[in-house]
């Protein structure tokens, strides 16, 4: 996933006003900016709020573009902005640490008890790709937000080291120093406590799925779920996650994440939005 080349004539055309053009650049920038939000604040409705704000953002100080750095950039850089003070409708970091999370993990092996490695049925199976996503997600989520982006940058974006410090408004170096602390927290959590990671961890998807059947004959309510996948997106976790053996630690198993589809409705609303009074011009930079 990354931003695609804006061709210069339609940049041009969107910095004059023409709405076909906006539209377009709309378009284009809505997938990726959209898959930042949902890695950075892990809930679709959180990710939809955000990727709109961002979105205007982007359209409304086209202005103040002058071409000094990349679009992708300039781009990143707004949602940067945003989104480290982007508020969430669901707990995290600090209040929701990895210690928390390994505690629940662990007790969801111990709801399991002695269904583990009983056989899935085809509806448990796909359940258990989809926990895969959401756990590993949840993992993400238990880093602060400045290392949670430093990983994101690298990891889900491929930026370098030279265009992810540029982001972020830090030295090359401070960044490679904030990307290796990321790293260093997951693969060390995941090593010991995620089973998709590591063979000698006791966590493994098909057991929690387990636990939560348990939750349910025992009429207990199941924990709420942030990060549903619609069809497509479950069908590419399956595909990405049944090769997952061949990927490395948690990194892979990261990376193996679906392409979020933003919902339909999202470029209706900010069409909505630019069409409205005050908001028929360029403006200038961004606060």
């Amino acid at each position: 996933m990354s931003l695609p080349a804006i061709a210069p004539e339609l940049l041009a055309r969107a910095r004059a006003g023409e709405l076909a053009a906006v539209d377009a650049l709309l378009e284009a920038l809505q997938p990726g900016v959209f898959n930042l939000a949902m890695r950075m604040l892990g809930h679709r409705e959180d990710a939809r709020d955000a990727t709109q704000e961002i979105l205007l953002k982007v359209v409304t100080h086209l202005g103040s573009f002058r071409g000094e750095s990349a679009l992708g950039t300039w781009v990143w850089q707004i949602a940067r902005r945003h989104l480290l003070d982007a508020s969430t409708r669901t707990r995290e970091w600090p209040q929701v640490s990895l210690e928390a999370l390994a505690g629940d993990l662990a007790a969801g092996v111990a709801l399991a008890g002695q269904t583990r490695g009983q056989a899935l049925t085809p509806e448990d199976q796909a359940a258990a790709r989809e926990l895969a996503v959401t756990c590993t997600q949840g993992m993400l989520m238990r880093l602060d937000r400045d290392h949670r982006l430093a990983w994101v940058l690298d990891a889900t974006f491929g930026l370098s080291s030279d265009e992810a410090a540029q982001v972020l408004g830090i030295t090359p170096a401070a960044y490679r120093k904030r990307l290796s602390r990321a790293r260093q927290a997951l693969e060390e959590f995941a090593g010991a406590h995620c089973g998709l990671a590591s063979e000698a961890a006791a966590c493994r998807c098909d057991t929690q799925v387990h636990a939560l059947r348990k939750l349910e004959r025992l009429g207990r309510p199941r924990p709420p779920a942030t990060l549903a996948l619609a069809p497509a997106e479950r069908e590419a976790a399956a595909r990405a996650l049944d090769e997952v053996g061949r990927l490395s630690g948690i990194a892979g198993v990261l990376r193996s994440h679906p392409d979020y589809q933003a919902p339909q409705a999202l470029l209706g609303a900010i069409r909505a939005v630019l069409a409205g009074p005050g908001l028929t011009h360029l403006r200038g930079a961004p606060h």
